[in-house]
């Protein structure tokens, strides 16, 4: 009986260190309106993707990852503004 409160123990255990280092999504990513989403995406690509060696492709997939991550798929009208 020990040796599987043990057992269970640590798994709970891992399974609360793996949420802690994965993250649990954050309530203030939910808040954001699509426009405000797209802000900041497009802030955030725009910093970071070189203009002139990158092709619209890697801005677009950039641009596209970020929209998921607040929980948005990326319009078709929006997707060459990045």
């Amino acid at each position: 009986m020990l040796r599987f409160c043990r057992r269970s123990g640590m798994f709970v255990l891992s399974f609360v260190a793996v949420l802690a280092f994965v993250g649990v999504p954050d309530a203030s990513a939910q808040s954001l309106t699509y426009e405000q989403a797209f802000a900041r995406c497009k802030k955030d690509v725009v910093a970071n993707t070189p203009g002139e060696t990158v092709g619209s492709a890697a801005r677009y997939s950039r641009g596209l990852s970020c929209m998921q991550q607040y929980g948005f798929r990326l319009k078709s009208r929006d997707a060459k503004r990045f």
